[in-house]
């Protein structure tokens, strides 16, 4: 019976672990006996569809297990609190590390880091507890999301795959460490570059603030993405195939960058890879700032041909998903 499994899967997402099993087993115990009572034990799935609808919505029947004043938090807004709690915590690493990025550049060296550390670890805490607080008060005062139960329809749970579901911590760590380059950007433009030891002089990149538009623009695809798949909490074809989109454009700014740093070795005498590593052999302060100019070449060289690779084999295990699916509903239909 793959809808009572589906059922199911949905149900223990906002359970708690330590009772999640025996709850699941117990629901599982009580649909199947309800349906060989009323079927003989030949159910169809009109009858499945009709028990469910009968019992209620996966969201419905996880708040039933949660008797109020059990948890600070209740499986009905569990699934809020964790996006609010996520979001709230990449926005204030974000905060932090940008401010521990000003203040080096300011002070033109490395702060305290302890004194850095130590700010974080009291920052996060401290704002998961007020996350904790007002959903504790919310809780207290019973508001909880609207459950639509005319809405809900059994047919479309989608299938127990582990695999849709969206890495968050991953998604956390991409939406801090986006934030934070591209708040450098946007507040520290001129400083993107390189500093030459030991003389200490500062050569900023023209070619990041040529193309910043077209970088802070990629990065906020990426960072919108990250924050609507926090939301949802699953995979699906349509965000799959704008997660591609996200990188194709992604792939367009890098080769721009690649381009556009190219024409600058060339114009400045370096002509390709092993020839620049000749010419700039020799009294290396002098030409720091085309070694530096170099570097940022290979990277967004490096950068572009990893993004192609990871973004074509998206699309080939998007095509071969896809293709599975529709064979498995053209066998489910005969």
């Amino acid at each position: 019976m793959e809808l009572i499994e589906r059922y199911l899967h949905q149900v223990g997402k906002p359970l708690p672990h330590k009772n999640r099993e025996d709850i699941l087993a117990e629901i599982k115990s009580h649909l199947e006996d309800t349906l060989d009572e009323r079927t003989g034990g030949k159910p169809t799935d009109e009858d499945v569809v009709a028990l469910l609808l009968e019992t209620g919505s996966p969201q419905k029947m996880a708040t039933s297990y949660a008797p109020q004043g059990q948890y600070l938090v209740g499986p009905a807004l569990y699934p809020l609190w964790r996006l609010v709690t996520g979001i709230a915590i990449a926005a204030t690493l974000g905060a932090q590390l940008l401010a521990w990025g000003i203040s080096v550049w300011v002070e033109n060296g490395f702060v305290n880091t302890a004194s850095m550390l130590g700010g974080l670890l009291n920052s996060v805490p401290m704002t998961i507890g007020w996350v904790v607080i007002v959903f504790m008060i919310l809780q207290a005062k019973g508001v909880n999301p609207k459950l639509d139960e005319e809405a809900w329809n059994p047919r479309n749970l989608p299938a127990v795959d582990n695999t849709s579901d969206v890495k968050r911590g991953e998604l956390i760590a991409g939406i801090v460490f986006s934030s934070l380059v591209l708040a450098i950007l946007a507040v520290m433009p001129d400083k993107i570059g390189f500093i030459n030891f030991p003389g200490g002089e500062f050569f900023a990149n023209p070619i990041i603030k040529q193309y910043l538009p077209w970088i802070c623009l990629s990065m906020l695809l990426n960072i919108g993405l990250s924050i609507y798949l926090l939301w949802r909490g699953r995979w699906n074809v349509a965000t799959r195939a704008i997660e591609i989109g996200v990188d194709i454009f992604s792939i367009v700014v890098l080769s721009l960058l690649y381009k556009a740093h190219t024409a600058w070795s060339a114009a400045h005498g370096l002509n390709g890879f092993f020839l620049s590593i000749e010419q700039l052999t020799g009294d290396i302060s002098s030409n720091y700032y085309l070694i530096g100019m170099e570097a940022f070449r290979m990277a967004f060289g490096i950068a572009l041909i990893v993004t192609v690779v990871v973004t074509l084999s998206k699309l080939v295990k998007m095509i071969i998903n896809s293709y599975r699916a529709g064979r498995t509903a053209e066998f489910s239909t005969k």
